[in-house]
């Protein structure tokens, strides 16, 4: 009777446990619709997408609409070629819409959208692509707001920080994101940034949901539409291992102590063996992800081949259509597409000027010296992922936002959405931003290089005043302001470790102060307890409380 009358007590405080953390649900939609209708608003009766599609800080070769449209052309007009095939054993015509040298868009994106594109090109309606980039940002909010949930969910379960419950927190990281004018911007130049954005975020939102398999589809996903996310991959993984583990305790947890009672040996006896549980679990997270990232990241490296070889019409159903002359196709052959989508970022075939660096760097220096600069470039940014995967591998969500700030400031085709996307991970870890030493200076920067960069590249381009060296210059102060406050995080979270994992100075110090006062705590002891009769055990009272009160102050970690 007295293990069943605690039961409905246990359920309805964690029902009301459940209650208070959620964040206000209106809310939550009220922001998610504000952001929606200010995208809609300013697609339908602006000209905003005049204005901003040509942008070098928010459109490149690889991600602007505008060759995302040349993309679509040459698929439905291709080039034809003249190959052999030694498995049909005679001539035949192959088509290869990238062999024009001049689109880099990866071929996942044109079945996708292929109905807005063709609405957009053929009847003028803007209203579908306007939907899609509207709907990928909200979606990524909603993702970010997921992970934001999750990750203060955890937090406070395990009460590993110092800081007090903000119910409202993931509101404030959405709305953040959502209304960010690098993020709205992104959106408005419709650049195919925004939907990597969303890819991005759904595998770090599914990683935190411990589900190893929907994580490597949308990795997969991701790293084919712009190729840095692969540099995540071993983060990811520690981060589905962690969760995978903490999911399963708090699910044993909760299954085990509902119903029982503290003399219950059976629960005794599963608790003894949660720690293998656990173990397992994580063990269990690391093999899946390790089998099912290459075989997602396969299937789409031979979804987009297919996609490529069915020039003409790039629609899902036309692609299906086309299988069985895809399938007759030898392996080896129609792969000529890497080239142009992966091979353009790894080499900087193409020197547009952008916020990157190394547009004006490949264009100054000697022929002779491009290949080891190249390798010294793309080295460089890979080099990063070991260390932060080492040092942060207790808290690997932080190690991907360091990445990404890593990745927004030294990849080879840089915009705005990369800042966007760094800031918005960089807005999940609150608890560090008491411990930023330069937040001024930094937000500064970032507020100097947005307004200077336009006029820095009108003088250049347009007023014909200034030179290349102005556009650089300014991309030099991006990327100062950038990994100015990627070392500004990483100082902070030290910091903040470091005051959560120390040993109280405050705690300490009222010890010390009841060990100072001692002879009149054990005058009052005496004096209020008559069955004291001894100072020595009098003047122990009180450090048996000042124990107590270290023992609760002190947070596991």
């Amino acid at each position: 009777m007295k293990a069943s009358t605690r039961a409905p007590r246990a359920s309805a405080a964690t029902a009301l446990t459940n209650r208070q953390l959620y964040p206000s649900r209106s809310l939550l939609y009220l922001t998610l619709t504000g952001a929606a209708l200010l995208r809609m608003s300013i697609f339908l009766y602006t000209d905003g997408f005049t204005l901003l599609q040509d942008r070098p800080e928010l459109s490149t070769p690889l991600n602007s609409f505008k060759a995302l449209m040349e993309t679509r052309y040459l698929f439905r007009h291709p080039p034809t070629l003249t190959s052999s095939s030694s498995f049909q054993h005679h001539i035949q015509q192959v088509s290869d819409p990238y062999s024009a040298g001049t689109i880099h868009h990866s071929p996942l994106l044109l079945p996708a959208l292929n109905y807005a594109l063709e609405q957009l090109h053929m009847h003028g309606n803007e209203l579908p692509v306007a939907i899609i980039w509207t709907a990928a940002d909200v979606v990524a909010g909603w993702f970010l707001f997921r992970i934001c949930h999750a990750r203060e969910v955890a937090t406070r379960a395990r009460q590993t920080h110092l800081f007090a419950w903000d119910q409202s927190r993931a509101i404030k990281v959405l709305a953040m994101f959502l209304f960010n004018p690098y993020t709205v911007a992104t959106c408005i130049s419709r650049s195919s940034m925004s939907l990597e954005i969303v890819a991005l975020l759904a595998a770090i939102h599914y990683a935190m949901s411990g589900s190893a398999a929907l994580l490597a589809v949308w990795w997969a996903a991701s790293s084919l539409l712009s190729l840095y996310p692969v540099l995540l991959l071993p983060m990811l993984i520690q981060l589905c291992r962690r969760r995978a583990g903490d999911l399963v305790y708090e699910r044993e947890i909760t299954r085990i102590g509902k119903d029982a009672s503290p003399t219950d040996t059976k629960a005794q006896r599963q608790l003894g063996f949660l720690v293998d549980r656990v173990r397992f679990a994580k063990r269990f997270a690391v093999v899946k992800c390790l089998v099912l990232t290459p075989a997602a990241l396969a299937g789409g490296l031979w979804i987009s081949r297919a996609i490529a070889l069915s020039p003409g019409d790039p629609s899902i159903a036309a692609v299906l259509l086309n299988l069985p002359n895809i399938l007759q196709v030898r392996l080896e052959h129609g792969w000529a597409w890497t080239g142009q989508v992966y091979g353009s970022v790894v080499f900087a075939t193409d020197l547009t000027p952008n916020l990157g660096l190394w547009w004006y760097f490949f264009l100054e220096i000697f022929d002779h010296f491009r290949d080891f600069f190249l390798l010294t470039f793309n080295v460089h940014l890979a080099s990063y992922v070991l260390p932060f995967s080492i040092k942060y591998r207790q808290d690997p969500l932080f190690g991907m936002t360091l990445m990404t700030g890593v990745i927004a400031v030294f990849k080879s085709y840089p915009t705005l959405g990369d800042h966007a996307l760094f800031l918005a991970l960089l807005s999940l870890h609150s608890q560090i931003f008491e411990y930023l030493r330069y937040p001024l200076v930094s937000a500064l920067t970032y507020a100097y290089c947005t307004c200077l960069s336009p006029a820095f590249h009108h003088l250049w381009l347009n007023a014909g005043s200034a030179n290349a060296n102005f556009f650089y210059a300014i991309t030099l102060v991006w990327a100062l302001g950038g990994g100015m406050l990627v070392l500004d995080a990483m100082w902070a979270w030290g910091r903040e470790r470091w005051e959560r994992e120390r040993k109280p100075i405050r705690s300490t110090a009222g010890r010390k102060g009841e060990e100072h006062v001692d002879g009149d705590a054990s005058v009052d002891t005496v004096a209020s307890d008559a069955s004291s009769n001894s100072p020595t055990a009098a003047s122990e009272a009180p450090l048996e409380k000042g124990d107590q009160l270290k023992k609760r102050v002190v947070v596991q970690v």
